[in-house]
């Protein structure tokens, strides 16, 4: 990339960045971002627990009990439909 990245473009890059997924130059200007940006920063680290939580929820191959199971879907068909629309 030519540019600074701007907070949106840093928020779409964060799973191939920590997945180890970007080219030379996008993951440096990542880091550059990141070292300006505490917000972007705060959100990486946020993501990074996210992730490694839900890995180990995978691991210990935990029981959703069926109603948060149902409210989840539930959340979660809601909010797929309203960005469907914007």
């Amino acid at each position: 990339m030519s540019y600074f990245l701007n907070c949106r473009e840093c928020v779409d890059l964060l799973h191939d960045y920590v997945e180890g997924g970007l080219d030379v130059d996008d993951h440096k200007e990542l880091d550059e971002h990141l070292s300006v940006c505490p917000p972007c920063l705060h959100f990486l680290k946020t993501y990074r627990s996210c992730s490694e939580i839900v890995q180990q929820l995978r691991e210990q191959k935990v029981q959703i009990p069926m109603e948060l199971q149902n409210r989840l879907k539930s959340f979660l068909k809601d909010r797929i439909g309203k960005a469907d629309l914007a």
